[in-house]
């Protein structure tokens, strides 16, 4: 098959017809798992995009595939490796475990031709010809000169900017239109290289000659199998095509291309059916092509009007009993009823489309498997498709930019409005992620073959985004909630971020998690303290006196305006305390009871004296512990003793005015943690510094706790201090609307419990508490993400992780999230430090 495209440059194809076509690469809109209004604002982007088209174009949306090197590379993207080295061990490791499956994604363009105004229309051809010669006659190239190629990048210009910005559509480059014909001879193979983000030869010049684009060498029906000459009803069996590259002519893909031949005579229900755009759901890998030709409302009235006449006459040469239940009867209704549509809307375009899907393998049976598969999936949406064995070459070349639809391509296209075809939504995405940062997760929306690697970085790309720097991972008890949180820190902490994180549960998870970061300190807030939190003792005296003060009040219930407020006033100024060699909580305390003049300096002393003898107030009142590091590079809060008071606790008075001392303790700690996780994380602005309150229940039981992570998390941006939060259930646990609506980053996991996965779904998409959800997607979270399908095995090792996510750029789609790749540090991130290591988590 002689290729036909003469000469390249960015964004333009020049062809042996005569004819320039334009090539865009296209950003696909954000759109499974969106709310239904952002659905239909993906809908509305397309049907704009079509009714901006005029002419002939072909859409592609092609699966390539993702270097494991690229991803690594994406990983260490600004790390110095030398003084990272633990980070260096993961990277080589997700490099190791990437290379034993497949990782890819879907890429579009749009390809249309230009047209060739006044005398272009003879010259073009004739020129197209006299390169043909050339190339026969094996003379040099001749090429198109600087002044042609910037009258065809004008004319693409033009058309780019009447498409939709939503798409952004963009030239593509030389080497991204070398990769798609080198992809269209390799399908199946396994042998895709990524798709090149830059790879033109220079600004100006362009590719020319045979060698550049070489030709196919396409066997219809894989003759060249057979010892034997093939008859016609065998080759009509056989309804696929080998193809060969000649520059590897070793391999064989076998392909083939299925036609949409029949659509749901219903009509389709939106959303739910986008047919296209949902293909991968299917589970087989296939590339899609959408040959198109859009014309304007004037041209439709106008062949309709014809039409009309056309049946007028029909029905005046037939009798009355022969009109009757006519099928000309039929098609003047569906007539009729098709102007009414475009005579509704003066915007609407008329939409000739033949989709075509190509399947491919290493043999012939692997390419037939996954046809019937595909042919069964859209079967199930009434969605005829057609494996036609006469036109197998026909379709292999009308899968190509460059050339024109050939007549036995458009006798299978589907007539419509742009509207309609819309619901197709054939430009969608799942991607989630940054761009660079740490391997948070992989992308599994579609049920693809070819799941997407998901970064999250929280010291770069998201500087750029104008949200908060959070991320809230809600989902039920052995769900992986805790490990992915987990994960996010330690892959951070391992890049050099620093870590302070409050752990309550019993078994201490997260010091066992930090346990292998040297330097690392974990503060038990019990009788078994070894290290003080005494914010007069860690923090400098410009900060210390104001958080010892605020922990002091809430504490002992001072009020603001009270003698005893007016008391600590005097005896935490920085000159007093230097004076009076108070250093410490315990210092204070013992002034206050001996040497302090001041009225009521004894009754505080008493008051204080009620904390500091019970032995969970060793932490802040023991002056022979040594004080906590806060230039530790990771810093575990461990508070599973404390006891806390509840909402009722904190609602009514009387509760209130009867609280244990236990619990006024645990009130107090925490809102003095939150206070110096604030300090910590602002202290540095070129740092990233992360707080993880696994459990945010118990933190934001404290009021003043609360308050705190609500500055947090409204300020940590501008301090690059990052937030992690975790719950069981996002509306009760993550504070007010507000603060649950600042978390950009959202993580559901599993929950069984229908009424809670609502309530998490609700908050994933950042829905009032009453409003209504997909039932379908509480399905999805309650038995189709990471099912529990035994009680003694728990989740089968490749469904553990699975989630849902909505991403910095509020993107959503499902992902499963990958734990440390390093045997000893999944060890240490896992929730049991007993349980096998593997690389996706969850329980």
């Amino acid at each position: 098959m002689l290729s036909h495209i003469s000469a390249l440059t960015d964004g333009l194809m020049w062809t042996r017809t005569g004819t320039v076509w334009a090539v865009w690469r296209v950003s696909p809109v954000p759109y499974a798992f969106q709310p239904d209004d952002k659905k239909h604002a993906a809908r509305r982007h397309h049907t704009a995009l079509y009714r901006a088209l005029r002419g002939e174009s072909l859409h592609l949306g092609l699966t390539a595939a993702t270097d494991p090197a690229s991803v690594v590379l994406s990983m260490i993207e600004g790390v110095d490796l030398t003084e990272r080295e633990a980070w260096a061990a993961e990277c080589e490791a997700t490099l190791d475990f990437l290379e034993q499956i497949p990782i890819g994604r879907r890429v579009h363009w749009i390809t249309a031709p230009l047209a060739n105004p006044g005398a272009k229309a003879f010259m073009e051809p004739l020129r197209a010809s006299w390169t043909t010669l050339q190339d026969t006659l094996m003379m040099p190239r001749s090429v198109p000169g600087r002044h042609a190629i910037g009258e065809r990048a004008a004319q693409a210009e033009a058309l780019r900017k009447e498409m939709p910005s939503a798409f952004d559509p963009q030239p593509a480059t030389v080497a991204e239109m070398a990769w798609m014909f080198g992809h269209a001879m390799q399908r199946g193979l396994g042998l895709d290289t990524a798709v090149p983000v830059d790879g033109s030869l220079d600004a100006e010049m362009h590719l020319s000659g045979p060698s550049v684009l070489p030709s196919a060498l396409v066997d219809p029906a894989g003759q060249t199998d057979s010892e034997k000459k093939l008859g016609p009803l065998q080759i009509l069996k056989r309804p696929y095509i080998k193809v060969l590259d000649p520059t590897n002519p070793e391999l064989a893909s076998y392909q083939t291309t299925l036609v949409v031949s029949d659509t749901p005579s219903g009509g389709i229900v939106y959303p739910g059916c986008e047919w296209i755009g949902r293909v991968d759901e299917s589970g087989v890998p296939c590339d899609w092509a959408i040959r198109m030709t859009v014309r304007s409302r004037d041209e439709v009235t106008n062949r309709n009007r014809r039409a009309v006449r056309t049946l007028n006459d029909q029905f005046d040469q037939r009798s009355e009993e022969e009109r009757a239940g006519s099928s000309l009867d039929t098609t003047a209704r569906a007539l009729g009823e098709y102007q009414a549509v475009m005579d509704a809307d003066e915007l609407e375009v008329e939409v000739d489309a033949t989709t075509m899907f190509t399947v491919s393998g290493h043999t012939p049976e692997q390419a037939l498997d996954d046809a019937r598969d595909l042919t069964k999936y859209f079967a199930a949406m009434q969605f005829s498709l057609r494996t036609d064995p006469t036109i197998q070459p026909t379709l292999f070349e009308a899968t190509l930019p460059g050339m024109p639809t050939p007549r036995a391509v458009r006798e299978y296209s589907q007539i419509t409005t742009a509207r309609a075809f819309s619901a197709a939504v054939p430009f969608a995405t799942t991607e989630l992620g940054d761009t660079s940062g740490a391997l948070f997760a992989l992308e599994i929306s579609n049920g693809a073959a070819r799941p997407n690697p998901v970064f999250v970085n929280l010291a770069g790309a998201t500087d750029k985004l104008d949200v908060a720097l959070a991320m809230g991972f809600v989902g039920e008890l052995g769900s992986g909630k805790s490990v992915s949180m987990k994960t996010v820190a330690m892959d951070n902490v391992d890049m050099g971020a620093t870590l302070m994180a409050v752990d309550h549960t019993e078994m201490g998870e997260w010091g066992i998690a930090v346990s292998e970061i040297p330097h690392s300190q974990v503060v038990e807030i019990s009788e078994d303290a070894t290290v003080s939190m005494d914010p007069l003792r860690i923090l400098p005296p410009a900060q210390a006196p104001r958080v010892a003060r605020s922990f002091i009040t809430v504490l002992l219930s001072v009020q603001t305006k009270s003698e005893q407020n007016v008391l600590l006033s005097k005896v935490l100024q920085t000159e007093y305390m230097w004076r009076h060699k108070i250093t410490s909580l315990g210092s204070l305390a013992r002034h206050l009871e001996v040497d302090c003049e001041f009225s009521g300096a004894k009754l505080l002393a008493d008051e204080m004296r009620i904390f500091s003898e019970l032995d969970f107030g060793r932490a802040l009142f023991d002056d022979t512990l040594p004080p906590l590091d806060l230039s530790s590079p990771a810093i575990v809060l461990h508070t599973h003793k404390m006891q806390l008071p509840s909402r009722a606790d904190m609602e009514h008075g009387h509760l209130f005015a009867e609280l244990k001392a236990e619990k006024v303790f645990g009130r107090a700690t925490f809102a003095l943690i939150a206070a110096l996780a604030r300090y910590r994380c602002f202290a540095d602005r070129s740092r990233l510094d992360i707080f993880a309150a696994d459990e945010a229940s118990k933190t934001m039981s404290s009021p003043e706790a609360a308050e705190e992570i609500g500055t947090f998390i409204r300020d940590g941006r501008k301090h690059k201090a990052a937030l992690l939060l975790g719950s069981h259930d996002a509306e009760e646990d993550f504070g007010n609307e507000v603060v649950r609506g600042l978390i950009p980053f959202r993580v559901l996991l599993r929950h069984r419990d229908a009424n809670l996965a609502r309530r998490g779904l609700r908050w994933l998409h950042g829905l009032s508490t009453d409003a209504p959800v997909d039932e379908g997607l509480v399905k999805l979270v309650t038995e189709g993400t990471a099912p529990v399908t035994d009680a003694a095995v728990g989740v089968v090792e490749e469904r553990r992780g699975e989630c849902l996510i909505r991403d910095f750029q509020a993107r959503y789609g499902r992902a499963k999230v990958m734990a440390p790749l390093v045997d000893k540090r999944a060890e240490t991130v896992k929730t049991t430090p007993t349980s096998s290591t593997g690389a996706v988590i969850g329980a």
